[in-house]
């Protein structure tokens, strides 16, 4: 199946809370990927990486979408949109851009722009197709991410990985909401936890952490893995640590039903917060009888650690 990519490149004021709002709109339009660009702090080795990317100087987003009867009034509707969002606006500036590429080429192009990276102070994630050397007692995630999110890069996946790193004790029972690539219940498994379940509507999803499970030889007797709403799947279960790496918006509409399922005295680790959305969220998580424990800022993005 063919593909159509939609590149959005901008500059702005404030490029990460604008990369939010382009993200969200592109949602809005049923996109089957994104994908996620931002200039990169300059290192000259960095060059014989990749040069394109050394030498990316702008912010962009790209989403993708298959062609069908319908792709040409979707590109009209996708320009008439952007431009009555963002075409008076004085904050940025964009420009839009049509590509035409098959699914292999989609599925595979992003991975040269991946490395291993050191998240937090122990784990370091290692796209599966480099070679990493351990250092001390690092513990290193084997990752193909797929189509899934989470490759560990994003601020809001450190975030959240630093959190559960602190907090996770030997023993605990976790459970990661909208788990995506899978990380974190790999993470969780490292940590030492007894049992770790996780949950997705997307079954895409459901897939790729299936396998970054069995790449990274966890446990597989205390995982659990599921496609469907947390509700449905969790029922009268509660768990010592619900773990969440979500939109922010998602989180609001989950936290009543997140808040159900965790143990007298657990906790929940919430990232995926950008920071204009903080505010609103620690006013629910405080209203839901939580008290924050820690809160975690990168860039634009916030995370929050919340105790029964």
């Amino acid at each position: 199946m063919n593909l159509i990519e939609v590149r959005l490149i901008f500059d702005a004021d404030e490029p990460q809370y604008v990369g939010k709002e382009i993200t969200d709109l592109f949602y809005e339009f049923g996109v089957q990927g994104l994908k996620i660009d931002e200039p990169m702090k300059k290192d000259p080795l960095d060059y014989y990486k990749d040069e394109k990317i050394f030498l990316q100087r702008d912010y962009a987003v790209s989403a993708y979408f298959p062609i069908n009867l319908y792709v040409e009034k979707k590109k009209a509707l996708i320009t008439s949109t952007f431009e009555e969002k963002f075409g008076h606006r004085e904050d940025l500036i964009y420009s839009i851009d049509f590509y035409e590429l098959d699914e292999e080429d989609y599925q595979n192009s992003w991975k040269k722009y991946l490395y291993p990276e050191k998240v937090s102070d122990r784990f370091v994630v290692k796209p599966t197709w480099r070679e990493y050397d351990v250092v001390g007692e690092e513990i290193v995630i084997e990752l193909d991410p797929g189509r899934a999110f989470g490759t560990g890069s994003h601020p809001t996946t450190s975030l959240c990985i630093r959190s559960m790193e602190e907090y996770i004790k030997d023993g605990d029972s976790v459970i990661d909401v909208g788990t995506g690539s899978g990380i974190l219940m790999i993470a969780a498994d490292k940590l030492g936890a007894s049992e770790v379940w996780g949950v997705d509507i997307d079954p895409l999803a459901v897939e790729v952490a299936q396998e970054n499970l069995e790449l990274n030889k966890t446990n597989m007797e205390k995982i659990k893995l599921f496609k469907g709403d947390l509700v449905t799947v969790v029922e009268d279960k509660k768990f010592d640590v619900v773990v969440a790496n979500i939109l922010a918006d998602v989180i609001l509409i989950l936290l009543n039903d997140m808040s159900t399922v965790v143990k007298k005295d657990g906790l929940m680790i919430l990232s995926g917060i950008i920071e204009d959305k903080s505010e609103e969220i620690k006013k629910r998580i405080l209203s839901l009888g939580y008290e924050i424990i820690s809160e975690k800022k990168d860039k634009e993005w916030v995370s929050f650690t919340a105790k029964v």
